[in-house]
């Protein structure tokens, strides 16, 4: 047997539960494309192909359509939920504070799957691979995979491309000054107030969590990745909701927490896998 929780306790919690998800629950929500509709459970994203105009038309000559490769992609979605119980005796013990920690355990646990999703989906492109297993991260591997997406004909110079390394990577890039000096100019990212973030020659570039990005990496490599946010979709067909529900058996509140959402690699050429050495001990820091 169960009964409703009461109003004022579930929008409480639901408040900071989506206070916490947006302040730093969903790291990468800013960096990707939305969608351009949804169909029950289904989205769709465009993708456009790149067009060219025709030279030296002459008069009468018929005339050939520049974008034939314009479409829309499907994908269909996933729901994600946090269930947890909040037992009686330990309620009537909670503090506020501890409150908000259980329901920003719950935020945060969300927008990890959420940013799972979409680092899969990124993983997905065909391009060739900048960098190496053997070698750590450095600035000039960084500009490489810039240049990758430049010989693809991908759009840099509008502010959209973005970087994400793991923890190592972010060691040993931020011990250059050319890194180290610069100031993020991007987008608002949950990075941007724990300083782990910088936006050098165009690129944004962010540590995220290692238990995210390297999902898949052998022990001691780390598969960073560069994109361009027309690249990668990502969208919900639900955005959080939740409900409280007391459970009679068991003396407790059960918290359900849920979205329902997908990820579609929409441009492979927009987004270059960057490998690195995973090694803590083998980081090397210029002295001051």
């Amino acid at each position: 047997m169960s009964q409703t929780a009461p109003n004022h306790y579930v929008q409480q919690w639901k408040s900071t539960a989506l206070h916490q998800y947006q302040a730093g629950g969903f790291a990468l929500r800013n960096t990707t494309t939305p969608p351009e509709k949804i169909t029950g459970e289904k989205m769709w994203f465009p993708i456009f192909g790149t067009v060219e105009a025709e030279e030296d038309v002459q008069r009468g000559d018929e005339a050939t359509p520049a974008n034939p490769n314009d479409t829309t992609v499907g994908v269909d979605t996933k729901k994600s939920r946090a269930f947890e119980e909040v037992y009686e005796d330990d309620l009537d013990q909670m503090t506020v504070n501890r409150q908000q920690a259980v329901a920003k355990r719950s935020a945060m646990a969300l927008g990890r799957v959420h940013d799972k999703t979409i680092i899969r989906a990124l993983k997905l492109t065909t391009t060739t691979a900048v960098g190496a297993y053997a070698n750590l991260m450095d600035f000039n591997t960084m500009i490489k995979a810039k240049q990758a997406l430049m010989a693809a004909d991908v759009e840099v110079a509008d502010g959209n491309i973005f970087f994400a390394v793991d923890s190592v990577s972010w060691s040993q890039l931020i011990g250059d000054k050319r890194i180290a000096n610069a100031d993020y100019q991007g987008p608002d990212l949950p990075m941007t107030k724990g300083a782990l973030a910088k936006t050098v020659h165009g690129i944004h570039l962010f540590a995220l969590s290692d238990s995210i990005l390297r999902t898949g990496d052998s022990a001691l490599q780390a598969t960073c990745l560069m994109w361009h946010r027309d690249s990668i979709g990502f969208g919900y067909v639900r955005e959080l909701t939740g409900s409280v529900d007391w459970d009679n058996r068991k003396d407790c509140w059960t918290h359900n927490m849920r979205m329902r959402i997908g990820s579609k690699l929409l441009l492979p050429a927009g987004a270059v896998p960057v490998l690195a050495k995973y090694d803590a001990s083998a980081i090397s820091l210029p002295t001051p």
